[in-house]
């Protein structure tokens, strides 16, 4: 009897993992919808809902929103929110900025972490190496507001190493590609990714605040809990560094992209673009998932789709694909944080000329995917 009722089992338990059902949709399209010639996605989709309906973002540096009542009426808004001032000083942190992770709080105001890149090749005398991926430094900071502008004292520093810009450095260093923000137990929690930059070990870290807390609140896991208060070098240079940088969440060697909760559970789950060995032992590219009930620990990645990556791109295409994100359209989170059986899985999909090189054609589109709920014995 035992027996037989597991063998019924399995076929539903070998079902209870998200699978890609169907071709793509395209919900940008860069030839119709672009408000420039630069006007494309360049980071993971976001939205939120507000009192004007809902909000998606997956911008550039030169961030706009489209707005629409629906993730599949969405118009886009030429107006330029926020962009980057183009500051020479790498302690303003104010360079070249990506909104990436935008949040709508209880009381309605809209936060956002933003990936802030500073390009020293750019800078003469800045950078030794003189090339754009070694003299690259990266921070992340946070906005806040109604439509998340600029602010009149520039952003607040969430992470950034605890070493100042060094002319001398051969790669680029510092926190990059924050996830979405997900709240959870009174907390906000994301993932940044640290490149190596001894004392910083290379990995996805996580930070949290509380929810009704500030930009100066957020702390990074330390291995144990969540001790570590990133600091700024240029306004108080810590005595010990090692003190300052984050522990990467183990078994994760690639970016979180996007992590969401499944509705009415406590698992969530996460996705990484990347190049990993499956169960066979074979190596593959494209868009990887994996399973959490804490954040911290998390299941072995599983292939979600195989798709030429930017990073690791197949020159026979004309397509590469990058910065995947999870959006369930009936998701009951403002901040589109929880997803059912039926979700989204969003792509940026960009255009190689002939010589492979990614251009500024690029598209979002949307793979329907699903993940039936396990059936209880």
């Amino acid at each position: 009897m035992l027996r037989h009722a597991l063998l019924c089992l399995l076929p539903a338990m070998a079902a209870a993992q998200p699978v890609v059902t169907g071709p793509p949709q395209t919900a940008f399209d860069w030839a119709d919808d672009r408000c420039a010639i630069r006007d494309g996605p360049d980071s993971p989709a976001r939205a939120w809902r507000d009192g004007q309906g809902i909000a998606l973002l997956a911008g550039a540096e030169r961030t706009r929103v489209s707005r629409g009542a629906t993730l599949d009426t969405l118009r886009r808004d030429c107006r330029i929110i926020h962009e980057g001032a183009g500051n020479d000083a790498p302690g303003a942190f104010d360079d070249r900025t990506w909104i990436a992770s935008p949040y709508r709080l209880p009381s309605g105001r809209i936060i956002a972490l933003a990936h802030v890149e500073y390009h020293g090749h750019e800078r003469p005398g800045r950078c030794v190496a003189g090339v754009y991926a070694a003299c690259w430094w990266n921070s992340i900071v946070e906005l806040s507001g109604p439509d998340l502008a600029p602010q009149p004292d520039g952003a607040s520093l969430v992470a950034a190493l605890p070493m100042p810009y060094a002319a001398t450095q051969i790669r680029r260093r510092g926190y990059f590609n924050t996830s979405n923000i997900i709240r959870r137990d009174g907390y906000l929690y994301a993932f940044v990714f640290a490149e190596s930059a001894p004392p910083q070990r290379r990995g996805a870290c996580l930070i949290r605040r509380p929810v009704d807390g500030g930009p100066d609140d957020w702390r990074a896991w330390n291995g144990q809990g969540f001790g570590v208060s990133f600091a700024d070098p240029y306004w108080d240079a810590p005595v010990d560094p090692a003190r300052h940088v984050c522990a990467p969440v183990p078994g994760i060697t690639s970016t979180i992209s996007s992590v969401v909760r499944r509705a009415g559970t406590d698992v969530h789950v996460a996705v990484t673009p990347a190049t990993l060995r499956g169960p066979d032992g074979v190596p593959r590219t494209g868009i990887w998932w994996m399973t959490s009930t804490d954040l911290i620990r998390w299941t072995r990645p599983r292939l979600l789709l195989a798709v030429p990556l930017l990073w690791r791109r197949d020159c026979g295409t004309d397509t590469a694909f990058a910065y995947p994100s999870l959006l369930d359209p009936d998701s009951a989170s403002d901040n589109f944080e929880t997803v059912d059986d039926d979700f989204r899985l969003y792509l940026v999909r960009i255009r190689l000329d002939d010589a492979c090189k990614a251009g500024s054609r690029r598209d979002l589109v949307r793979f329907p995917v699903s993940w039936p709920a396990p059936i209880s014995p």
